[in-house]
């Protein structure tokens, strides 16, 4: 299982480079300037936008988002063989006034065989190492891990707080497994204390289809 769960681990790699290859414009923008102070508005960002629903049949998710997703397609050549990585994201317009900055939805299928939702040890550990390589790869710290599960499946959500210019930036992100996809949603803010109601509202919101029979 040792190598197995190596193999997994290595091919996620793969999926955390294309996201910071893919937001490396935007999050070196932003991250650039002073973190955001937290200053009480009488409404963010999110809650002035109309979420509404998107069901996505393809990636066999819904999630509750206050702007329309961008959809980018990466085809990798892995250990495990070619792999095609699917990212649904957006930015806010106006940092200023929201509570994040990104939003984002990742998922990859893995060949038949190599992980299923079944194998509840061998996901425990995948998303437990996934979380500890993301706190390694951006230089933070875990503020926050714990199991959990979306629509029945087994998942993991975590939060890394990490340094950016002038202050802390943070990353929150709930990951799982459905069959053999991994899904991971990910969310970026500025502000690395305090509550986030747009982040659980998105987190929340994520509903797993029945992956089809294999």
């Amino acid at each position: 299982m040792v190598d197995q769960l190596r193999l997994l681990l290595i091919c996620l790699y793969y999926m955390r480079y294309l996201l910071t290859a893919l937001f490396c414009c935007l999050l070196t923008t932003v991250f650039a300037q002073t973190p955001q102070l937290v200053v009480k508005l009488d409404k963010t960002w999110e809650q002035q936008q109309r979420w509404f629903e998107m069901n996505n049949l393809d990636g066999r998710f819904r999630v509750a988002t206050p702007a329309d997703l961008q959809h980018k397609i990466d085809t990798v050549t892995t250990a495990l063989g070619g792999q095609v990585y699917h990212t649904f994201f957006f930015q806010v317009p106006d940092k200023d006034a929201a509570e994040n900055i990104i939003y984002a939805l990742s998922y990859v299928d893995y060949p038949v065989g190599s992980l299923h939702h079944d194998s509840l040890e061998l996901v425990s550990e995948l998303l437990a190492g996934t979380e500890e390589e993301a706190a390694k790869a951006v230089g933070g710290e875990v503020i926050y891990g714990a199991d959990k599960t979306i629509s029945g499946y087994p998942a993991r959500q975590w939060r890394i707080d990490y340094p950016s210019k002038g202050g802390t930036a943070s990353a929150r992100t709930l990951a799982g497994v459905a069959g053999n996809r991994y899904y991971e949603i990910k969310v970026f803010s500025l502000r690395a204390a305090g509550l986030n109601e747009s982040a659980d509202r998105f987190f929340d919101s994520v509903r797993l289809f029945a992956p089809p029979e294999q």
